[in-house]
């Protein structure tokens, strides 16, 4: 009886064990797969909410950056549209001197060159304003006195004869000449014409920038000169001191 008691319990573990290895284990399996395969899809998640993330960063800088440039775009756009009005209402006022040569308006990329030659602001070897010069300035200046930020340097420039005679007792050199003639045009255009004189400067070339060669008297002629150069936007902060 006991003999036949242990075979049969024997045989039914071992039939456990067989319906455990047949039927359970697989499952177990499956489950334990299903496990890993959740925890991996856990992290893909994790890593793609983090890439969503990182592109919407990368969006709305692209955004900021977008925005800034279109505002750029349109500063610039609108600092030449002014430089644009300014060339026009400088050409206007002096249609007649550039008709004759006299004066020159030219615009170098952002900014504007104002030239005129020494003869219609100066007489030969003289600093002072003679009066066809200063009818000139009076025009100029009318239009310079509504620019509100852009530096405005007044240079003189000469040719490359020496000064000589009584007159250097006044000048030595072609460098106080030309320092003396774009001070008293700065100075007319602040005093005269109300131009801002925190935008304005005053500069002496003397004869190191000639305009043509010195070796004709048109040459000479063309480098005898007072330039006035309208330069780059201020930055704000400069522009508001």
């Amino acid at each position: 009886m006991g003999k036949w008691l242990l075979s049969l319990l024997l045989l039914l573990a071992a039939a456990a064990g067989a319906a455990w290895w047949w039927l359970f284990r697989p499952q177990a399996q499956a489950l334990e797969t299903c496990r890993h395969e959740s925890t991996t899809i856990v992290q893909q998640a994790a890593q793609l909410r983090n890439r969503v993330a990182d592109l919407e960063a990368i969006k709305d800088r692209l955004e900021t950056s977008s925005s800034a440039l279109k505002q750029q775009v349109e500063d610039k756009e609108r600092e030449l549209a002014g430089l644009h009005s300014t060339q026009d209402e400088l050409l206007g006022q002096l249609k007649q001197e550039v008709a004759d040569r006299q004066v020159e308006i030219e615009q170098i990329k952002d900014q504007l060159r104002v030239e005129m030659v020494d003869e219609v602001l100066f007489d030969s070897g003289e600093a002072a304003l003679k009066p066809a010069g200063v009818s000139v300035l009076r025009k100029l200046g009318g239009v310079l006195k509504k620019v509100e930020n852009r530096r405005i340097e007044v240079q003189g420039h000469t040719d490359n004869v020496p000064i000589t005679g009584a007159l250097t007792k006044r000048f030595a050199t072609n460098w106080e000449l030309s320092a003396a003639r774009a001070t008293n045009v700065a100075r007319f255009l602040q005093d005269e014409t109300q131009v801002d004189p925190h935008l304005l400067s005053a500069a002496a070339y003397s004869e190191y920038r000639p305009r043509d060669p010195n070796d004709t008297e048109e040459g000479r002629r063309k480098n005898r000169r007072i330039e006035i150069l309208l330069g780059p936007p201020l930055p704000p902060a400069a522009a508001a001191n």
